[in-house]
C-alpha cells in the first residue's frame, strides 16, 4: 500500500513539474521572429486569444497560439509551423501546401473546406470539414486518404 502511495504522490508532483514551465500570454513578441511572420502573411488583422509557451526540461520549447477566430497554430521552438487548425470554419487557402490544393482540386474536393494541416518530419496531412483526411509524404506525393 506504502509503494502505490509513494508513486501516487510521485506522479503527482511529476505532472505539476511539468507544467511548471509553462507561460500564458497574449504578446506576440513572445513568439519567435518566423511564427510572427507566419501569422501575419496568413491571417487578416489575426486577433490573439493566448499564447501558451510549453517549456519543458526534457524538450524543445513549443508554442500554442489560439486566435480568436477559434484557429489554433502550432510552432516549434524554431517558430516553424506544425499544425493549422480551424474549430470554426476553414483554414484561409494560403495555408494548405500547394500540393495538397492542386491535389484536392485534381480530385473535386476543393469546395470542401480544410479544418486542419499538419506537418512532421514524414510528412502531411490535411484533413476537411468533412473528416476526410489525406496524407502526402515529405514531397508532397500523395500517400494515403482516411475517412
Amino acid at each position: 500500500m506504502k509503494k502505490i502511495l509513494s508513486l501516487l504522490v510521485l506522479a503527482i508532483v511529476a505532472v505539476q513539474f511539468s507544467f511548471a514551465g509553462d507561460v500564458i500570454t497574449k504578446d506576440m513578441n513572445q513568439l519567435p521572429l518566423p511564427a510572427r511572420n507566419f501569422i501575419n502573411q496568413h491571417f487578416t488583422k489575426p486577433q490573439v486569444a493566448h499564447i501558451k509557451i510549453d517549456k519543458d526540461m526534457l524538450e524543445a520549447t513549443k508554442y500554442e497560439v489560439l486566435l480568436m477566430d477559434g484557429t489554433e497554430i502550432d510552432f516549434d521552438s524554431k517558430g516553424n509551423w506544425e499544425e493549422v487548425s480551424a474549430k470554426k470554419g476553414k483554414l484561409p487557402e494560403s495555408v494548405i501546401p500547394a500540393f495538397a490544393a492542386n491535389y484536392l482540386k485534381a480530385h473535386n474536393f476543393a469546395n470542401e473546406g480544410v479544418q486542419k494541416v499538419e506537418r512532421d518530419r514524414k510528412g502531411y496531412e490535411i484533413e476537411l470539414s468533412t473528416g476526410v483526411s489525406f496524407k502526402f509524404d515529405k514531397r508532397g506525393r500523395f500517400v494515403k486518404a482516411d475517412d
